[in-house]
């Protein structure tokens, strides 16, 4: 899968916003508010894939920026769930590696894993203009 601009097919039922401070607990703190929220909502379903998910995409932000807080925006539709993340690191777009990084690489392998996760993956614009990165996992197609 390639980054692209996540296609806008369904409009959100309701959206949630976290912001967090950047700290080694952030991923933890985000994955498990968003695994609720979905569970709440009646998806269990993706609840695994999500959690996998969001802790790589909030894993990436802390390590690759310096910023004081993380925004996590999360949008349940009719047919997905939505999750945006803004870093607040202006002009950085992040790259996918096409393959698995090499099994002795230490890291490497959390927007590759992502990609083949998520049904979708993208890189959108923040308010501000920033990039941020997003995925969509449908309800449906959840193994």
């Amino acid at each position: 899968m390639s980054i692209s601009a996540l296609s806008a097919q369904h409009s959100p039922r309701v959206s949630y916003r976290f912001v967090v401070p950047r700290t080694a607990t952030a991923p933890k703190i985000v994955r498990d508010l968003v695994a609720v929220l979905v569970a709440v909502f009646g998806h269990e379903d993706i609840v695994g894939h999500l959690k996998v998910c969001v802790s790589e995409v909030v894993t990436n932000a802390y390590q690759y920026t310096r910023t004081a807080q993380i925004t996590v925006d999360v949008s349940l539709g009719t047919d997905n769930v939505t999750v945006w993340v803004d870093d607040g690191r202006p002009g950085w777009l992040p790259r996918v590696p096409s393959s698995a990084p090499p099994w002795h690489d230490e890291s490497g392998r959390g927007l590759y894993l992502v990609a083949r996760i998520a049904d979708e993956l993208g890189v959108g614009a923040s308010d501000d203009g920033a990039p941020r990165l997003g995925f969509s996992i449908g309800y449906e197609g959840a193994a």
